[in-house]
């Protein structure tokens, strides 16, 4: 794969990954190269923002309609926060899409692998290509299962709110059914509206901006998170080819004399690896707190619906299972990736110690005891000033969100 030039090594990795992209274009989202035909995809998006944002005025009146029900008012509000939530990424891509488009392009391309001078200038570079790539197909692999776990996730989603509330409209409509109330796709209530029922325009107009919503706050995180997912595997994968080339900085098919330059060319490694980290962490840092808080809240509430829906009706149920497993996997999304990479950094001081560096020269040692020091400060994933994204904190919201379950149980009971 290293072997290959730059075009095709992008064209078989956005292979891999090309739902990202087309799910992304349908949002208004040009996460490849700018040009004015994709660039004025942003159209698209101006629209589907300012629908999802207008649909929640709707969800505050069903809200104030159905306030004595808490069960009604708990589906209210997670759907009006998932959809907060997706607007809000979404207004984030609007303006950071240059940045995120710079670094998915030196993921698909591998530049931080492919400049690494070690793999054209050293008799071991054969024998590094075939593990690098070995160690980049997995990811790559890897990367893409799991997004299509997640992908399929938000699709059942929104296939069941909205086909459900489609077709029993369709099917009372054709049957003529009297006084018959349809439902929306999400709960809302367009009160200027109410009274004009199924009627043309008012009825599809109603159905757009709660689609229009229900298809942001699904594929919107399915676009936002997905980005997530491929740049931290990336990274992840950096720094186990790293480690890798450490592993050899002592090899025996490296010549002693050459031995100290191989080092050089791999701090110099090492710190565009260490860039594409804190870009990363930087472009996430403070637009990721909008989805740990929202989710804490999120969680609680389906988890009520589903004890709930057991009593009520089994398509509450269903549904509810199917929006846990998209919510948990939201935050699990973050908390995994963040501990992957702090795991994956904790052992880049090992390897520089676990090198056989004490038969070296009096500088390679020198280098060696830098790196150490300068590579064992840990490095995590921030949630704004507030917390890490790592299995601890996914457990503690998890524990947080069992607490508002059994408040909103005790609530109902009362």
């Amino acid at each position: 794969m290293i072997l290959e030039n730059k075009e095709e090594l992008y064209k078989r990795n956005y292979n891999s990954i090309k739902v990202l992209f087309r799910v992304s274009y349908t949002l208004g989202v040009n996460l490849t190269a700018p040009d004015k035909f994709k660039d004025s995809l942003k159209i698209i998006q101006i629209i589907l923002i300012a629908s999802s944002l207008l649909s929640l005025f709707a969800h505050w009146w069903y809200l104030k309609r159905h306030i004595d029900s808490i069960p009604l008012i708990a589906e209210t509000v997670f759907t009006a926060l998932q959809i907060g939530m997706a607007a809000i990424k979404m207004i984030y891509f609007f303006f950071t899409h240059r940045t995120f488009y710079r670094l998915l392009d030196q993921t698909l391309t591998h530049e931080i692998i492919r400049k690494i001078e070690i793999l054209t200038d050293f008799p071991i570079d054969r024998q590094l290509r075939q593990e690098i790539d070995d160690i980049m197909n997995r990811v790559w692999r890897n990367t893409r299962h799991l997004f299509l776990f997640y992908f399929c996730c938000c699709v059942g989603i929104i296939a069941n709110y909205f086909f459900t509330a489609f077709f029993v409209n369709l099917y009372h409509q054709l049957k003529q059914t009297p006084d018959y109330e349809f439902f929306l796709p999400v709960p809302a209530l367009y009160p200027f509206w109410e009274k004009k029922g199924m009627a043309f325009p008012y009825y599809p107009i109603q159905m757009y901006m709660t689609g229009a919503a229900l298809y942001v706050s699904g594929l919107g995180a399915v676009s936002f998170e997905g980005v997530f997912m491929v740049l931290c595997q990336h990274a992840v994968a950096l720094v186990k080819v790293h480690n890798l080339l450490v592993q050899h900085a002592t090899s025996p098919q490296i010549p002693t004399e050459r031995r100290l330059e191989y080092l050089r060319y791999l701090i110099i490694t090492y710190r565009r690896i260490s860039k594409y980290l804190q870009e990363i962490k930087t472009i996430f840092r403070h637009i990721s707190l909008v989805q740990f808080l929202l989710s804490l809240f999120v969680m609680g509430f389906v988890l009520f619906e589903i004890s709930y829906g057991l009593e009520a009706s089994i398509v509450i149920l269903i549904r509810m299972i199917m929006y846990i497993s998209a919510s948990i996997s939201q935050i699990t999304i973050y908390c995994y990736h963040g501990q992957a990479l702090t795991s994956a950094c904790e052992e880049i001081p090992l390897a520089y110690y676990n090198c056989d560096w004490y038969g070296e020269n009096k500088t390679f040692k020198n280098l060696i005891l830098m790196m150490i020091i300068r590579t064992n400060e840990e490095f995590n994933m921030e949630v704004s000033w507030f917390t890490l994204m790592n299995l601890t904190t996914l457990i503690s919201l998890l524990r947080a969100s069992g607490s508002y379950f059994l408040l909103l149980q005790n609530l109902q009971e009362d």
